[in-house]
């Protein structure tokens, strides 16, 4: 048995409170990205994965990344997804609870407190981490948009890329925003919430 960020408790790691915090972050995920759906590529769903895996493990973020991807390729303001595209935007936003799965199991991030004077630390780690990850997924869903309709997968990857610069600029410096700010917030206000209630 991993332990959470939050701690190792049995509770924590039960099959019926995994599929409730998939349940509760998929909601608040899909609940941003509609109210944020006039605005194209930003979105704070990329960040809640991203929490929803450093805080309760890599099984209920990709949980999180699935079912949000899932729901909001085909329901969606700008259009459905076809199904290989949601299969690219699915494995895309899986690239996010990896991240945070990852980033909570570094050295680093046992020293880091949660102090106000650490906030600044926290937002730079997790910050970069957001940039990383979405220029990742950016690259595999701007090739995956191409990648049946060209004669070639360097093609698919050079006219994607292209084509999808601008919207990718947005996604990027949005998520580079929101991981710098989202995250170390819900983050260390949750440890806060554990210490308290020890």
């Amino acid at each position: 048995m991993i332990p959470t960020i939050l701690g190792s408790s049995p509770a924590l790691t039960r099959a019926s409170t995994k599929a409730s915090l998939v349940a509760v972050f998929t909601g608040v995920s899909l609940g941003t990205n509609y109210a944020l759906a006039a605005v194209p590529n930003v979105k704070v769903m990329d960040a809640i994965v991203f929490i929803a895996a450093f805080l309760f493990g890599l099984d209920v973020g990709l949980g999180v990344a699935f079912f949000s991807r899932l729901v909001y390729g085909y329901v969606n303001p700008w259009g459905q997804a076809g199904i290989d595209l949601l299969v690219f935007l699915i494995i895309g936003e899986s690239f996010y609870a990896l991240a945070g799965s990852l980033l909570r199991r570094g050295s680093f991030v046992k020293r880091l407190t949660i102090k106000r004077e650490t906030y600044a630390q926290w937002s730079m780690i997790f910050g970069v981490t957001g940039l990383v990850s979405t220029f990742a997924y950016d690259v595999l869903t701007n090739f995956g948009s191409y990648v049946f309709t060209t004669t070639s997968l360097f093609n698919a990857l050079i006219i994607g890329m292209a084509t999808g610069a601008p919207l990718a600029i947005i996604h990027e410096v949005s998520n580079l925003v929101f991981f710098g700010t989202v995250a170390p917030v819900t983050i260390i206000s949750a440890k806060r919430f554990l210490a308290i209630s020890r």
